[in-house]
């Protein structure tokens, strides 16, 4: 299923560590951690499901400005998801002193 491939690209990138869903404690590292929420959304028509999509987002906390889990995030990402993501928010966290990047992502069920 194309869900698992997204989790298991995010989880193959060196450095990051990676949360499914939530954590209790968020954990620090100089990569930061990828978190991945989803949800399945589907769309009817005349009574049958028409359309079935993943969608949710991928939050990635880094120390730097121009990380390379940046990019490697992003080449996941298109590879899985093509042309249908987008990087929606980027913030500081003076508390953990780490940048907050939220890509938004859908894709297809097949």
């Amino acid at each position: 299923m194309i869900y698992e491939e997204l989790v298991a690209g995010l989880q193959a990138i060196e450095g990051v560590r990676f949360a499914e869903y939530e954590w209790k404690t968020r954990p620090a590292g100089d990569f930061g951690t990828v978190q991945l929420d989803f949800e399945a959304a589907v769309e009817n028509g005349d009574d049958c499901k028409v359309h079935r999509a993943w969608e949710g987002s991928v939050d990635l906390f880094t120390h730097g400005q121009n990380d390379t889990a940046v990019e490697a995030v992003e080449d996941v990402l298109t590879e899985i998801c093509g042309s249908s993501w987008e990087l929606n928010s980027i913030q500081y966290e003076r508390e953990t002193r780490l940048i907050h990047r939220e890509f938004v992502f859908q894709i297809e069920a097949r």
